[in-house]
């Protein structure tokens, strides 16, 4: 449940505000680049102004310019 003032987000709300997945939330938090503080062992609390921020800025990859040249496919390598 996040704070009455909205200043604080779980991650669940922040999934939601930002727009991906609770992975790449708690990669950001985890990183410091996304706002928060451990609310127990699993928990994270996000502040509500830095996932706004972090919603400005993901990007994704249907955002691609269309002149872009696509990624060339990369050898896999075998594994003994």
């Amino acid at each position: 449940m996040a704070s009455p003032d909205k200043t604080w987000l779980t991650v669940e709300e922040a999934v939601a505000l930002i727009g991906c997945t609770d992975g790449w939330v708690r990669h950001l938090l985890r990183e410091g680049k996304l706002e928060g503080w451990r609310a127990g062992e699993r928990a994270w609390l996000v502040s509500r102004e830095s996932a706004i921020e972090a919603r400005r800025n993901l990007t994704t990859r249907s955002n691609a310019k269309k002149g872009d040249k696509p990624s060339r496919p990369t050898r896999r390598r075998k594994t003994a």
